[in-house]
């Protein structure tokens, strides 16, 4: 699913409520899959409670539910003065218990396979932008997720950096891992998603097929952002 909308309007507060970095207020999360699990807010989990004269309603730890997103960031948030390495195996020790060796050799597939390979030991500050976005949506994968939460992941990037992070994206699409992009490339969103939805002021205004909410934006602000995007793209 490709997210779009104007600056203000939720986009990253949507991404950072579905990996627990914000607490909801109102309404459910429900993870299918091997997730499997449905969150509310804590108000109503404390309604819940009291109606079933029982403690048993437990809402999942966040990092429990963390371990299978995926989030990469806008500003990369990667150490700049640790290797390429050390960046992408720290969590998988750590968080997953994942012995040293195999990390390592998780690390270089993955960065092999996404051109990288020679970065390994590479400083952060040593990359460029486009490296940078591909090793922050290397170290995410190096966790397994079901979900890959992905935000403006080119916005700082240059048309070229771009599209190596957008075929990058894409890759991992036709591999069927379910993303949810944030995004202002609405020609890349509409190649790529299956369901775009347009966000303002906290709300979803369409969500539809990218054909059919480009060829029938359901209000007139849609279609002027579109018109927008499509001069600035």
């Amino acid at each position: 699913m490709g997210i779009i909308g104007p600056s203000g309007s939720g986009k990253t507060t949507l991404l950072r409520c579905l990996d627990l970095l914000e607490t909801i207020e109102e309404g459910t999360i429900t993870y299918r899959g091997p997730l499997g699990i449905q969150l509310t807010p804590i108000s109503e989990l404390k309604m819940i409670k009291e109606s079933t004269a029982t403690d048993r309603v437990i809402q999942p730890l966040p990092s429990e539910i963390r371990r299978k997103i995926g989030f990469v960031f806008q500003a990369f948030n990667l150490w700049e003065d640790h290797s390429v390495l050390q960046n992408l195996t720290l969590a998988p020790r750590v968080v997953q218990g994942m012995a040293p060796i195999e990390a390592d050799e998780r690390a270089e597939s993955l960065l092999a396979r996404f051109g990288l390979k020679d970065k390994l030991l590479s400083k952060v500050w040593q990359l460029s932008g486009g490296q940078r976005q591909r090793v922050a949506i290397v170290r995410a994968l190096m966790m397994q997720p079901s979900i890959l939460l992905c935000d403006e992941v080119t916005s700082a990037l240059d048309p070229l950096l771009a599209y190596e992070v957008l075929e990058m994206i894409r890759a991992l699409r036709d591999e069927g891992l379910t993303m949810i992009v944030v995004t202002h490339h609405i020609e890349f969103a509409a190649s790529l998603c299956d369901q775009i939805a347009y966000l303002n002021d906290g709300r979803f205004i369409q969500i539809d097929t990218p054909e059919r909410l480009l060829k029938e934006p359901a209000t007139p602000e849609i279609k002027d952002f579109l018109n927008i995007l499509r001069i600035a793209g």
